[in-house]
């Protein structure tokens, strides 16, 4: 151990300014506090760990990513609000000191110190507010927190319900859409991760522990983000009714029809909010295709014939809108629309075709893999020749939407086992282990399980 230690001196007094005894004692402090905090001894680690923060500030990391451990132990077990704010703010001064010592550390303290007062339900919302606005604007790169996004986007829709700050209906959508677009950038980046992963497991390849542990981590962030848009989805649906929302943007036509990122904006505000029959939308729509035919465009002329019952006119369109998409999650999307609205139940073959399209396109689009599962298991009472067999398509729904990957997934085929024959069942149908066959539209073979 001593040798360890005139190792680790001599290469930390080449990489700091302190002179040779501070090195030592600042090692010393370190590797006292760093074995305390492995053993979940924050209290004793706590005051080696304030010698280091005091005068080691430079020395290492760890006394930054030790120290936010120890702070959060005091903050869990503060006996009075007051104790527990001051540790807070202790915190939050930490993730500053974070900061000026080790500038490039990526770690996105600026968001971890408005979270640590909304968290802690400490300080204003004005307070959390400041904090995580000046974090998604000066370190937007590192906020990738998901809930730190949604706090972002409430505290400043409560502004606008309570007239605060002069917010108007516009700015409400100008930062509506500035945090989905960091969304879309964040789940984008995770599902990229996903999809090398993804492919490498469908080829049979086994998965290593850390891609095991990426895919895992993925998919729970791809959930978090997914949940965060549904629930500001949820709260601008209040505020921007179709009829708030049509004559809103209709009295800003004529100005901005030039514009194409507000045609796109407006196309899409539109068309998520269910006003899309409008003609305001079809108005829109054309006019962005006009002035700069894009995937995006295509896609809303498609919504527009759609919504016009021309279903052949709405599938070229949406076709089209794939076939112009660079990125392969919007292609996915576009796909997923056909599957679900142009044939939906009415053609469950193509209907499943266009599904596996979307996740040829996207291999982590969870959500296609949702749907085929809702396909089969909607077809029960259409393939099988007995009842034991028209049961058996729920293992083929549940295993089908397992692929996805996600809580949804998760949930729709623990609900699909239930509805599958029972080990009594099998037990008394003598088939188990057989190979079932659905001649159906289905096509496909499900092998029932052994006991």
């Amino acid at each position: 151990m001593k040798t360890k230690l005139i190792i680790v001196f001599a290469f930390l007094i080449g990489m700091t300014n302190v002179n040779a005894q501070n090195a030592a004692d600042c090692a010393e402090k370190l590797s006292i506090f760093n074995e305390l905090c492995k053993a979940k001894d924050f209290v004793a680690a706590y005051e080696p760990w304030m010698y280091s923060r005091k005068n080691c500030a430079s020395f290492h990391e760890a006394i930054y990513i030790r120290g936010e451990q120890i702070l959060n132990y005091r903050i869990e077990n503060a006996k009075s609000p007051a104790e527990k704010e001051t540790e807070v703010r202790d915190l939050i001064k930490m993730y500053g000191e974070y900061d000026t010592h080790f500038p490039n550390n990526n770690k996105g303290n600026k968001v971890r110190k408005s979270m640590a007062l909304f968290e802690n339900n400490v300080g204003t919302p004005e307070e959390v507010y400041q904090l995580v606005d000046e974090a998604f604007k000066n370190d937007r790169a590192n906020f990738t927190n998901a809930k730190a996004l949604y706090v972002y986007f409430e505290i400043y829709v409560n502004d606008f319900e309570a007239g605060k700050k002069g917010i108007q209906l516009q700015d409400l959508f100008n930062k509506y859409d500035e945090i989905s677009d960091k969304i879309d950038e964040e789940e984008k980046k995770l599902s990229d991760e996903l999809d090398v992963i993804l492919q490498k497991e469908e080829a049979g390849t086994e998965l290593t522990k850390k891609e095991s542990n990426v895919k895992n981590a993925n998919q729970i962030n791809l959930d978090a983000f997914q949940t965060i848009r549904t629930s500001m989805d949820t709260k601008i649906a209040q505020l921007s009714t179709c009829d708030r929302l049509i004559p809103f943007l209709g009295g800003s036509f004529e100005e901005k029809k030039g514009d194409a990122e507000w045609l796109r904006r407006a196309a899409d505000r539109l068309d998520k909010k269910g006003c899309s029959s409008d003609p305001l939308f079809s108005k829109i729509s054309e006019t962005l295709h006009q002035l700069n035919p894009t995937a995006k465009s295509a896609y809303n002329l498609g919504v527009s014939y759609y919504n016009k019952k021309n279903t052949a006119k709405a599938l070229e369109y949406f076709n089209q809108s794939a076939e112009l998409h660079k990125d392969s999650g919007e292609k996915a999307k576009v796909y997923y629309t056909v599957a679900r609205n142009i044939y939906g139940s009415s053609n469950k073959s193509q209907a499943r075709a266009f599904a596996e399209k979307a996740i040829a396109a996207k291999p982590s689009f969870g959500e296609a893999h949702v749907f085929i599962a809702q396909l089969y298991a909607n077809s029960a009472n259409e393939c099988g020749s007995d009842p034991f067999e028209k049961r058996a398509i729920y293992w083929l729904a549940a295993s089908t939407a397992r692929k996805a990957g996600t809580s949804a997934g998760n949930a729709a085929a623990a609900s699909y086992d239930k509805l599958a024959p029972t080990k009594a069942e099998i037990h008394t149908s003598g088939r188990a282990g057989e190979s079932i066959r659905f001649n159906c539209w289905v096509g496909r073979s499900v092998t029932v399980p052994n006991l």
